[in-house]
């Protein structure tokens, strides 16, 4: 037989509501998203930024799913490359409980292009709570110190060596969730601290 259900787990298997309430969240997280890629398309066009040819810049994808360290999240990326050469994306995502996020994300052929640009773009990076990946796993999202540093806290001589020497770079930014009527403006301003002009001087 299996182990006793808790009194804890008893109350939460009689308990429609909550999915009720989690499928109307997730829907609204869904149209919340839909307006952050179209203010995405707004900056790239208001900043006339280029990107290389097989980046998408036009469509995006949202998807979802229902494990992130057990639990549910949304993602969107947008503008988007990825294959097994080159990754390049700036993903927006949800994650059930915890935050949003803004992440830039370069690997292979599209950071080595670009790892002198990002150089000379240190000192901008600075006080505006930028985070960066110091994990060697790309796929992680979470906060915790073994995958993500303050850059703040970070010298220009360590930035440099994990700008040179990763084989994928992620700067990251996040808002608390009870803030999700600031994600548009923090969103815009994430993605031009993130993305600035200089990083796309080599296209």
């Amino acid at each position: 037989m299996s182990a006793p259900f808790t009194a804890a787990e008893i109350k939460i298997l009689h308990n429609k509501n909550f999915f009720l309430a989690k499928a109307t969240a997730t829907q609204k997280i869904h149209q919340l998203f839909s307006q952050v890629r179209d203010e995405i398309e707004n900056v790239i066009e208001k900043e006339k930024i280029i990107f290389p040819k097989e980046v998408d810049s036009q469509k995006g994808k949202i998807f979802r799913g229902e494990n992130y360290l057990n639990l549910p999240y949304l993602v969107l990326d947008y503008p988007k490359f990825f294959s097994k050469e080159s990754v390049f994306s700036f993903r927006t995502m949800f994650w059930w409980g915890n935050f949003f996020s803004f992440t830039l994300h370069l690997q292979g052929k599209a950071l080595d292009d670009r790892r002198k640009s990002l150089l000379k773009n240190i000192s901008s990076l600075k006080k505006k709570s930028i985070y960066i990946c110091v994990n060697n796993n790309p796929w992680q999202y979470h906060y915790q110190k073994d995958n993500y540093l303050a850059i703040d806290k970070l010298s220009n001589s360590e930035l440099k060596k994990l700008i040179l020497e990763k084989e994928f770079l992620k700067l990251s930014r996040k808002i608390s969730l009870k803030d999700y009527k600031k994600v548009n403006a923090f969103l815009k301003e994430s993605f031009l601290l993130l993305l600035p002009h200089s990083i796309f001087k080599s296209i």
